[in-house]
């Protein structure tokens, strides 16, 4: 018999939060300064999102999906913190991703598998340009200590920018881009600001990254490193996390009071950084893969996220349907909405798992990275699609959800009894069911939350422009031009056969051709691709 193998400590939800009460974090909120986050009700629907991808680790039906092997250590770890070394890896962490939001609506942490896996590539690819290998160990030291502590890191990469129009060492106040202000033989010394830190107050350390491709003049600037919360000098400032214990026109919000997110402002203010946590300062020229990377993970994540999210509403939108007495299999109005809801939530998953399938290894190291096409249109189509899926939420569900009366009037003796008669549908859904996903819905796409969502999905991991951006920037629009050429028959073979025109890599429309999928050199074979099965209970 295999002997077991070694596992990191695992937390439970509750490890979790205990954990933070060992940090003692400079953080305000609604105006006040934050004595303990842990305790801290504004920020409990997003300590419970984090909370749960630690209890899923430790259910034995998850096991297999939320935990893997660390090849560098041969120790089980969450997998939201691990590296990826084939496309079975990213194919489980999409599904992972998507599991764990199915509950939370967003469950935060997939950033740290995001931005680790990032650092790697860009901890070997320095490594390569230098012919060392001292940014790789410092780098698998961290993230040793990571895994076997089971933290949660925070990803403070967006920088307050100030004018948009000014390259980092061009801007009036300096501050308005994170940067580094001092070395000496102990470590560095940061100042300036990073904003839309998501989970921020609540997170165990911060990954200090760059958010853009950096010039010689901006090496300063070009910083990446890990920063305990509690670190003298560091102030956040957040905002709270869904709407716990908010009294609402419409009640207390169903979901969102339970589950949610927090983001922060991080100003730092000479934060003092020991070598051993910087994981590369001055090297400018790198910047631009950093950031590439960690866009290209953090897109294909998304894709799971936000296919979580679907899910609540195509379960929502049917159980709407019943409760308003139609049968969607019979209403061809509500089963088209129906099925273009399906349809938008399992396109842009169905990219993931391309992204995944097309994977590649990085050509410095063995981390696994998803196909950056497919990552960049799923989470296009998730970006531009979320409002389609909000309006078909609102068409299957009917005005109902926006206009009930409060809650409160539920246990009102003078209305109660008549609401609960005039405001029931289908006689074999009770009225307060009927109410309840109305009101569940509303918090999904018509309140606060609703709004928040939108915004994000726009916005998160990059707007739009971004993707585009990089879909053509990577898609082989050449391969395709050549194939028209070759059929029109403007280059000719030397054996007399139509073949494609020379290729001119100064020609801008030929310029990227892609080997791999169908093309003239053959396939390339991805890693094996392998998912894991979930439970059947959860298979829907």
């Amino acid at each position: 018999m295999n002997a077991p193998l070694p596992s990191a400590t695992l937390m439970s939800g509750t490890d979790y939060r205990e954990s933070l009460r060992r940090y003692t974090p400079n953080v305000f909120v609604d105006g006040r300064r934050v004595d303990s986050v842990a305790d801290e009700p504004a920020f409990q629907p997003g300590i419970n999102a984090i909370a749960l991808t630690y209890d899923y680790a430790l259910k034995k039906e998850y096991e297999p999906l939320m935990t893997a092997v660390q090849h560098t250590s041969g120790k089980r770890v969450n997998r939201l913190s691990h590296i990826n070394t084939g496309s079975g890896d990213l194919l489980n962490k999409l599904e992972a991703v998507r599991l764990v939001c199915q509950e939370t609506g967003c469950a935060q942490r997939y950033l740290t598998h995001d931005a680790l896996n990032a650092i790697a590539q860009v901890s070997a690819r320095i490594d390569d340009a230098r012919g060392s290998t001292e940014h790789t160990a410092r780098f698998h030291d961290y993230l040793h200590r990571v895994q076997d502590q089971d933290l949660t890191l925070g990803v403070a990469m967006t920088d307050a920018k100030g004018d948009r129009s000014r390259r980092p060492h061009e801007q009036a106040n300096v501050d308005s881009y994170l940067h580094v202000v001092e070395r000496n033989a102990r470590g560095i010394v940061i100042s300036g600001t990073k904003a839309i830190v998501t989970g921020a107050p609540y997170v165990h350390e911060l990954l200090v990254m760059p958010c853009r491709n950096m010039g010689r003049e901006d090496a300063d600037f070009a910083v990446c490193c890990a920063v305990p919360l509690d670190a003298p000098g560091l102030t956040i400032v957040a905002r709270p996390a869904g709407r716990p214990g908010e009294k609402l026109e419409h009640g207390d919000a169903l979901f969102s009071r339970k589950y949610g997110q927090s983001t922060g402002v991080c100003m730092f203010d000479r934060v003092f950084v020991p070598w051993e946590r910087v994981f590369y300062t001055g090297e400018w020229e790198h910047s631009g893969h950093l950031t590439y990377s960690y866009a290209t993970h953090h897109r294909h994540s998304c894709i799971g996220a936000r296919a979580g999210f679907g899910d609540l509403l195509i379960g929502a939108g049917a159980l709407m349907c019943e409760a308003n007495g139609f049968d969607p299999g019979k209403e061809s109005h509500l089963r088209e909405q129906m099925v273009e809801l399906i349809t938008i939530t399992e396109s842009f998953f169905a990219c993931g798992v391309a992204a995944s399938v097309y994977g590649k290894a990085d050509e410095h190291c063995e981390v696994f990275m998803p196909d950056p096409v497919f990552s960049n249109i799923g989470k296009l189509l998730l970006a531009t699609k979320i409002y389609d899926m909000h309006r078909i939420a609102h068409y299957v569900s009917g005005g109902l959800i926006v206009t009930l009366p409060g809650p409160d009037e539920d246990h009102n003796p003078e209305t109660a009894a008549r609401l609960s008669d005039v405001l029931r549908a289908n006689p074999a859904i009770p009225y307060e069911q009927r109410i309840e996903t109305a009101r569940f819905i509303e918090d999904l796409t018509a309140g606060y939350q609703g709004g928040w969502y939108s915004v994000i999905s726009l916005h998160g991991g990059g707007s739009p422009a971004a993707m585009k951006q990089e879909i053509w920037r990577n898609y082989p629009v050449g391969s395709k031009v050549e194939l028209v050429e070759r059929i029109l028959e403007r280059g000719i073979a030397a054996d007399g056969s139509p073949a494609a025109a020379p290729h001119d890599p100064g020609r801008a429309i030929t310029r990227n051709r892609q080997p791999g999928k169908c093309c003239d050199t053959g396939c390339t074979t991805p890693g094996q691709a392998v998912m894991v099965d979930l439970p059947a209970s959860r298979r829907a």
